[in-house]
């Protein structure tokens, strides 16, 4: 297949007529750190949670399907952290930080936490109102 005068692969980028395909690109090392990041913070926060879910599956085969709601409660909270809008967030600091090969983590991640205890209160404020 001939490449045309507007659309050439140039080093691994589609370039279509002078605009190129790059300002969004995350490389899959950054991408990579950037969700272990995410996963930890999702798993230090929700400690209790999966702690929980952990005593309840202790001693049984399939502890699962008994500690469904724990489990959801567990995914449920890691989720507020981890998730596609948190790592947009971090990958476009990323790249406004000129795609540094040692980022500073505390400046990327900045507000994640805390963006994610908010949720976590809001969701509270909604399961205690729709008990009563």
């Amino acid at each position: 297949m001939a490449a045309t005068a507007t659309d050439t692969v140039a080093s691994g980028l589609v370039r279509s007529g002078a605009e190129a395909v790059e300002d969004s690109h995350v490389s899959p090392h950054a991408r990579n750190k950037i969700v272990l990041k995410l996963s930890r913070i999702g798993e230090e926060r929700c400690k209790s949670f999966i702690e929980d879910f952990n005593l309840c599956c202790k001693g049984r085969s399939f502890g699962q399907i008994f500690c469904k709601g724990k489990y959801n409660a567990s995914q449920e909270c890691i989720h507020r952290y981890m998730n596609e809008a948190n790592f947009e967030l971090v990958a476009r600091r990323w790249i406004s930080a000129g795609r540094p090969r040692k980022p500073d983590w505390g400046e990327l991640l900045a507000g994640v936490q805390e963006e994610g205890d908010r949720l976590g209160r809001g969701a509270a404020e909604r399961a205690g109102a729709a008990k009563s």
